[in-house]
């Protein structure tokens, strides 16, 4: 259960962590132990963490998989923060603790970090924490955009973007600073307020390509000589267009870069530049390079030439209203999350912790000779379990032995080999009494022996489902019994996802796999320990391996890694489940080979139904090949509504065409909705990035739909 921790207490501390990575994600803080700081590195005690939009995207879970490159571990929220050096490693020089220092890298929100030296800029003393928390992405991303990328030299002309968001401000900072013409756009009428009373003198609607007309008219037809963006579609071609002569395009966006989009190439004729700058990437990936950056910002820190931005500051405990602030664009500037207000406390996950083991003890492991089995052994090796006791019918003449055991020396891993049925009583009690009597006593147990014999249930015999019962069943049952007397920190048993979405063909298999929830819960009753895991497709093993997966996958059922599965499994024993499910579904094809999915029990997972008088994606697009272009996108536009209709919560014919989507309260939880129903009612994948906060309209859904229709429609006119 939770606890109350305070915050920025010296000892131990806490990160925030997503559960349920999703639209109904769940923000919770997490046990944090200080890291000790390595050779170059510095451990800083947080007391303020600067939101950006990409923690928000993280847990929404629409953070596509280029996002994640360079990142070890994951993705962490946090990518900047300030507080005081804890410790520093070896070979740190001109640091020491208690120094005031702000950081911009992997941080995490939390209250402790180790982060490189190199990455790490003083506080002033006339600065506080949160106004520290304000500059390290922001300047750095803008610093870099304009002085390193964009080269922007004084009475020089800079559109700035979104200029009212914390990198835009930070832009149109330097911009001035420098002596250069900053034009800014923003997209409510109360930020361009807020930039013309910053100074701004020229102000547009980012949400209008009027933008780029009235531009041009501004400069005379010259055009800009550097651009800042982050505006998607249309208008980042609109702001290609205004390039004046040698220009250079800085793009500082994801989400047409994640999608793959074309650029028009008239533009390049003009002797201009368009660069990608993503500064996560260049901290992960150019360490010298940023290094350089970082030290050339800390310079006009120090000399009061960059000063902080203005925020928002919410206390640690509020966490969950900055990241809804964040989701609503209620804010101007930075967001930031404070960890020094006086008194105050957050909430600790404290839950059971993933057990730790044994090093004297035995960990045994049935059909652990092969497959996802003896991926489970190197696991266990991997964590520290230096006996193992690996059971199979066909012991070390297993195909996959060899290699395993050759794996789990180098882990340093004693290895017991035993050619045995689970089931067997007698075999399994003289496994246990040999680990006791060897001094290394049982500790835990994996239960990961199977035999599928797949069939309707009316060509089924009595031998073919005991085959397939016995060693899930009666293994399970007699590991239960012959454990009863050692002292266990770990019982696990794997089952199925086929066991909660039904399997026609797997009678057999899915009753044994019930069987073993059932058991976990019992043992739990018991007050013992237990875990059974609903494993999904795993790739380079089971059925993947044999050549399904490419059926499956068109299916919606995508493989895991075994990395990932352990890893879920660490994060079930950790939160003391009982039976729990790891896989990759996409459920809105799924629901569509599976209609039982319908069911209450599936509601939480299930994306909004979307059927119209359930017509599927196949003869929706039979109707649309029969179309010109034309004609498909007013038959998008008519239809479209209705699929918003229960997203939005209000009438179709209340969404008018030419309304933009946020007019309605369009966020980016929303968007997640939108993206699995357009999935489901026309069979198409559309980029996450490209619904994620969508400013556009139903015309311009209409047509990133019929984008994404037209070499199908293309293929049937060539038939």
């Amino acid at each position: 259960p939770p606890r109350p921790a305070d915050s920025g207490s010296s000892g131990g501390g806490h990160r925030l962590a997503v559960r349920d990575p999703g639209p109904a994600y769940r923000l919770t803080w997490q046990p944090l132990s200080p890291p000790s700081p390595g050779p170059g590195q510095v451990l800083i005690e947080l007391r303020a963490a600067g939101l950006n939009f990409r923690d928000l995207v993280h847990a929404v879970n629409l953070l596509p998989g280029e996002a994640l490159e360079g990142f070890h571990g994951g993705f962490p929220l946090g990518l900047e923060g300030a507080g005081v050096v804890a410790a520093v490693g070896a070979q740190v020089t001109g640091l020491r603790p208690g120094d005031r220092v702000m950081t911009a890298q992997a941080v995490g929100v939390g209250t402790h970090a180790a982060v490189p030296a190199w990455a790490v800029m003083p506080v002033p003393d006339d600065m506080d924490f949160t106004e520290a928390a304000t500059i390290p992405m922001a300047h750095l991303t803008a610093h870099a955009a304009l002085n390193h990328t964009g080269a922007l030299r004084a009475a020089e002309t800079v559109l700035v973007h979104s200029g009212a968001g914390g990198v835009g401000l930070a832009a149109v900072q330097y911009g001035r600073r420098i002596g250069a013409h900053v034009i800014a756009t923003a997209g409510t009428r109360a930020r361009r307020a807020f930039l013309r009373a910053q100074g701004v003198e020229h102000v547009y609607d980012s949400r209008s390509l009027d933008f780029a007309e009235q531009i041009m008219e501004l400069t005379g037809g010259r055009g800009v000589d550097v651009v800042l963006n982050s505006l998607i579609g249309e208008a980042l071609i609109r702001s290609m267009e205004i390039l004046a002569h040698g220009g250079r395009f800085v793009e500082i966006g994801k989400r047409d870069i994640f999608a793959d989009h074309r650029l028009p190439m008239r533009p390049f004729g003009n002797n201009t530049a368009f660069i990608g700058l993503d500064v996560g990437t260049l901290l992960t990936q150019d360490p010298d390079r940023s290094a350089r950056a970082i030290a050339e910002l800390a310079g006009e820190v120090t000399a009061g030439r960059t000063t902080p931005l203005p925020h928002t500051v919410y206390p640690a405990s509020h966490v969950a209203d900055a990241f809804a602030a964040m989701r609503h664009s209620r804010h101007i500037g930075k967001i930031v999350i404070s960890f020094d207000a006086a008194g105050e406390s957050v909430l600790v996950e404290t839950g059971p912790r993933p057990p730790r083991l044994d090093p004297q003890g035995t960990y045994l492991v049935s059909g652990g000779l092969g497959g996802f089995g003896a991926a489970t052994a190197r696991w266990l090796a991997a964590r520290g379990a230096r006996h193992l006791a690996l059971v199979g019918r066909r012991g070390p003449d297993s195909p996959e032995a060899a290699d395993l055991l050759r794996d789990l020396r180098e882990h340093g891993a004693a290895t017991h080999v035993y050619a045995a049925d689970v089931s067997d009583r007698t075999a399994m009690s003289r496994i246990v009494a040999q680990a006791r009597a060897d001094g290394r006593p049982l500790r835990g147990v994996v239960h990961a022996a199977m035999h599928l014999d797949d069939g309707h249930i009316g060509d089924l015999t009595d031998d073919r489902v005991a085959a397939v019962l016995r060693p899930k069943i009666g293994g399970a049952l007699v590991l239960d019994e012959v454990t009863r007397q050692e002292e266990l920190d770990l019982f696990l048993l794997y089952s199925s996802v086929t066991t909660t979405l039904g399997h026609v063909g797997q009678t057999s298999y899915v009753a044994a796999n019930h069987f073993l929830e059932a058991l976990a819960r019992r043992r739990r009753a018991r007050g013992l320990p237990a875990l059974t895991v609903c494993l999904g497709a795993l790739a380079h093993t089971g059925v993947v391996a044999r050549g399904a997966g490419d059926r499956l996958a068109a299916f919606g059922i995508e493989a895991v890694t075994p990395r990932e599965a352990f890893t879920a499994i660490e994060d079930m024993l950790a939160g003391g489940a009982d039976v729990a499910g790891v896989g990759r579904c996409d459920w809105s094809r799924l629901r569509q080979v599976l209609p039982a999915l319908d069911r209450p029990r599936m509601s939480p997972v299930m994306p909004t139904a979307t059927r119209q008088e359930d017509v599927s994606p196949e003869q929706i697009a039979r109707q649309l090949e029969a179309m010109d272009a034309d004609q498909v996108l007013a038959y998008l536009t008519e239809h479209i509504p209705r699929l918003l209709a229960s997203i939005l919560q209000m009438p179709a014919e209340q969404i008018a065409h030419d309304r933009k989507l946020e007019d309605y309260g369009m966020d980016s939880l929303m968007g997640a909705q939108v993206l699995a129903s357009l999935r489901h009612q026309y069979g198409i994948d559309i980029p996450p990035m490209e619904i994620l906060r969508s400013g556009g309209t139903i015309a311009d859904l209409a047509a990133l739909v019929l984008d994404r229709l037209r070499p199908r429609q293309a293929t049937a006119a060539g038939r």
